[in-house]
C-alpha cells in the first residue's frame, strides 16, 4: 500500500478564489470525543498539516462544542497559520434542555451559534460557515439575509450548506451560497451531475462522507483493534435497513487492486467526479491520513473505473 508523504495537490474551490487541498480533514466524530486523548488527536492533526491538508471541517454541535475547542486549541499549539487554511464550521444544529440534538435555523439562533463558534475556535472570522442539514423549507428570506450580513460584517468569508441531495439541489447557483457539501460516495449515487452543475455556476463542491461512513475504511481486523473502530462501526450500523448490503458486497469484490487499498480506491473514485474540489473524511489514525494522501495524488486505475461504471449502470437498470 502506498503511503507517500509528498504534498497533497491543491485545487480551486469553484470561483470562490480559494485553493483547497484535494482532501480535507473532518474534525468531528470520535476525534472530537473528550475520551479520545489529546495526544492522539494532535498526532492526527499534525499529520494532516504535514501532508499539506489545508481544509479542516468541524461543527458547533459536534461533541457539544468540544470539536471546535479542540481544533482551535491544537491549531494554535501546532502554530498553524490560519491565513493559509480554510477552517469551516456549521450552524443549525443545537441541543435542547435534555441534551438532544435538534435543528434551529432562526436568524437569532444562527447569529448566537456563530458568535459561540468564533469564541471556541478563537478566530476573528470563519473561513467557511455552513448550514448543517437544513430542509428547503428552512431557507427563509430572513435566514439568507442574516447569512449575507455575516459576510458584510466580516465575520464569515464563505457561506455553504452541508445537507443531503434534495436540499443541496435547491441551492445550486443560489445566493448567498459559495460552497455546497453533498454526500458523495460509492454508496451515495444520487449526486448525479450535482457537483458538475454547481461548479458551472461558480460554486465550490466539497464531498462529504467519501468513505461511506467508514464502510470502506482500513480492513476490519485492523480497524477493530481500537475503541474508535468499534464506535465507527456502531454508527454505520445504527440504521441497518438503510445500508445497501448487496452493493457493499459487490463493491468489495471490485475494489481490489495491487498497491491500492479499498479505501484508497473509493476515495480516488470520488475525487474523479466532475466538479468535486475536495473530499472530506474523518479518522483517528495518522497512518490513515498518509494512505488517503497517497491516493489523492494518483489516478484511479482504468479497470476499477470501468468495473464501477458497469455496476452503477446495472443498478440503475434494475431500479428503473
Amino acid at each position: 500500500m502506498s503511503t507517500s508523504t509528498s504534498q497533497i495537490p491543491q485545487q480551486a474551490l469553484g470561483s470562490t478564489g480559494q485553493m483547497v487541498s484535494r482532501i480535507g480533514l473532518g474534525c468531528a466524530s470520535y476525534w472530537a470525543k473528550p475520551g479520545f486523548s489529546e495526544k492522539q488527536a494532535r498526532a492526527v492533526l499534525e499529520t494532516a498539516l504535514n501532508c499539506g491538508i489545508t481544509l479542516f471541517d468541524t461543527g458547533a454541535s459536534y461533541s457539544a462544542g468540544h470539536a471546535e475547542l479542540r481544533l482551535g486549541r491544537l491549531l494554535r499549539e501546532l502554530q498553524a497559520e490560519p491565513d493559509g487554511l480554510l477552517i469551516g464550521t456549521k450552524v443549525g444544529t443545537v441541543s435542547d434542555s435534555r441534551g438532544r440534538l435538534k435543528k434551529d435555523f432562526r436568524p437569532e439562533s444562527i447569529t448566537r451559534q456563530l458568535e459561540q463558534s468564533l469564541q471556541r475556535l478563537e478566530l476573528d472570522r470563519i473561513g467557511l460557515l455552513q448550514l448543517h442539514g437544513p430542509e428547503p423549507s428552512d431557507l427563509s428570506d430572513e435566514l439568507l439575509k442574516a447569512l449575507e450580513q455575516f459576510k458584510t460584517q466580516g465575520k464569515v468569508e464563505l457561506l455553504g450548506i452541508n445537507a443531503h441531495q434534495h436540499s443541496i439541489r435547491t441551492c445550486i447557483g443560489r445566493e448567498p451560497f459559495d460552497v455546497l457539501m453533498p454526500f458523495i460516495s460509492l454508496l451515495e449515487l444520487d449526486h448525479d451531475q450535482l457537483a458538475e452543475q454547481a461548479e458551472q455556476t461558480g460554486q465550490g463542491v466539497l464531498a462529504a462522507g467519501p468513505l461511506a461512513r467508514m464502510l470502506f475504511a482500513p480492513p476490519l481486523q485492523q480497524w477493530l483493534r481500537q475503541p474508535s473502530g468499534w464506535w465507527y462501526l456502531a454508527r454505520a450500523l445504527r440504521h441497518p435497513s438503510l445500508i445497501p448490503w448487496q452493493r457493499i458486497r459487490a463493491l468489495r469484490s471490485i475494489l481490489k487492486h495491487t498497491d491500492w487499498s479499498a479505501a484508497q480506491l473509493a476515495l480516488a473514485w470520488v475525487l474523479e467526479q466532475p466538479g468535486v474540489s475536495c473530499a472530506v473524511f474523518g479518522t483517528t489514525r495518522p497512518v490513515h491520513i498518509l494512505e488517503l494522501a497517497a491516493a489523492s495524488q494518483r489516478e484511479l486505475p482504468a479497470d476499477i473505473r470501468n468495473a464501477v461504471a458497469r455496476l452503477i449502470a446495472t443498478d440503475r437498470i434494475e431500479t428503473s
